[in-house]
């Protein structure tokens, strides 16, 4: 999107932290890693990063503060007892060196602030607090995971709610979504949905099926996977429905592609012996890929699932129909907002392994539901989930707030 906006001549600046990976964010990376500078310019878009500070009990401080956090909510306090702590402890998730005189040197300049990812609140409410100071117009996006109460409480808390009721448009990346921030508070007519998309032209770049299946020795239907390796996105379950699969006469491959690999490895070890076999012999883990390495083994895969709880829009699954390929997705959080029950792919409960065998089963023994499956998800995704749609709703939202004329700008408690 930013690039988009700048070949507008609008100017952009991305203020973000230093980490390269999500462990970053709690444990220092190894003394001989290169840091990323502070400040560059990456396709005309200036970005800043704040360098993440490690206190005492590192690595442990990140996970004992987002507990404390959790529980204050958890308290039922009242608001106002709760929010000056939870703003507190926002300043420590992350640590970061320098967050507010930089942040004061960047809101006083711009017309308008943009805050993304609640869970991170850090970065989250203080630049919204900023843009209050200052009287600028805000746009937030929670990007709040849904298919879990536990897991929906880290993106519900009162300052985090604050900002959604304060921000001047609020986007949610799907209906439920939508939904909820209502119920929060949220005034309907500052909720907007906009949806994530692909660019078409990956499906002319993503090289050869039958090259990539080569590579891995790949002669089965596959299965692909694309995402964190955790329980919360439904890896652990897809695993399971894998080997039943194989030990019930239906032999499929899975194919792992994401973060987290040496963590599923790990788990292959506590296994029986009978089903480690069937694991080094179905599962390739793929650990963290390139763009282009996720394309090839989209168009090369049979069918994708996403059997998670945590996604907020699911935006593999897009990607997933852009090659034409059949999705499977958990009945939770926003998937069911992208997948439609039995025309563009199919939905299973979450953490139901026979479910999950059975859905597969079905798309890779019945070519004719698989084509057809695939087909209306490639029909959808050119007609509504594409990169251009989204920036035609976004730049639209971003041009009624700057021309709206601007009386009291809504402010944080």
């Amino acid at each position: 999107m930013v690039e988009r906006l700048v070949a507008e001549h609008w100017s952009v600046t991305l203020l973000t932290t230093d980490a390269r990976q999500a462990t970053d964010f709690w444990h220092p990376p190894d003394s001989g890693t290169e840091p990323l500078p502070t400040r560059e310019a990456l396709a005309g878009v200036e970005v800043e990063r704040l360098r993440l500070a490690y206190p005492w009990l590192a690595p442990y401080t990140l996970g004992l503060i987002r507990r404390a956090g959790y529980g204050v909510h958890d308290s039922r306090l009242p608001p106002a007892i709760q929010r000056p702590f939870l703003r507190w402890l926002s300043n420590w998730t992350p640590p970061l060196f320098d967050a507010e005189s930089v942040l004061a040197e960047l809101v006083r300049e711009v017309d308008l602030v943009q805050v993304i990812d609640s869970s991170w609140d850090g970065l989250f409410v203080r630049a919204a607090l900023a843009a209050a100071r200052y009287r600028k117009p805000l746009v937030s996006i929670p990007l709040m995971h849904l298919g879990d109460p536990r897991v929906a409480a880290h993106f519900q808390m009162v300052h985090q709610v604050d900002v959604y009721r304060a921000s001047d448009a609020v986007l949610a990346l799907s209906e439920r979504e939508a939904t909820v921030l209502a119920e929060l508070g949220v005034p309907s007519d500052r909720i907007h949905v906009v949806q994530m998309g692909v660019d078409p032209q990956w499906r002319c770049q993503s090289g050869d099926p039958a090259q990539f299946r080569e590579r891995y020795g790949l002669s089965d239907p596959v299965v692909a996977f694309v995402g964190a390796h955790t329980y919360d996105k439904g890896l652990f379950t897809l695993v399971q429905a894998i080997v039943r699969l194989n030990q019930h006469g239906t032999r499929v491959h899975l194919v792992c592609a994401g973060p987290g690999g040496e963590q599923l490895r790990e788990s292959f070890r506590g296994q029986p012996r009978r089903v480690r076999a069937v694991l080094h012999d179905r599962v390739k883990v793929l650990g963290t890929v390139s763009e282009h390495m996720k394309h090839e083994l989209l168009a090369a895969c049979d069918v994708l699932a996403l059997p998670s709880r945590v996604d907020t829009f699911g935006i593999v699954l897009v990607e997933a129909g852009l090659h034409g390929k059949p999705v499977i997705g958990a009945d939770a959080g926003g998937i069911p907002g992208v997948i439609e029950q039995g025309v563009t792919g199919l939905l299973v409960p979450f953490d139901d392994p026979c479910a999950l065998a059975d859905a597969i089963r079905r798309v890779v023994t019945d070519p004719r539901l698989a084509a057809r499956l695939g087909d209306a998800g490639h029909h959808s995704v050119l007609s509504r989930y594409t990169w251009d749609h989204t920036y035609r709703s976004l730049k639209e939202i971003y041009l009624d707030i700057l021309w709206a004329p601007r009386g009291i700008t809504c402010a944080l408690p």
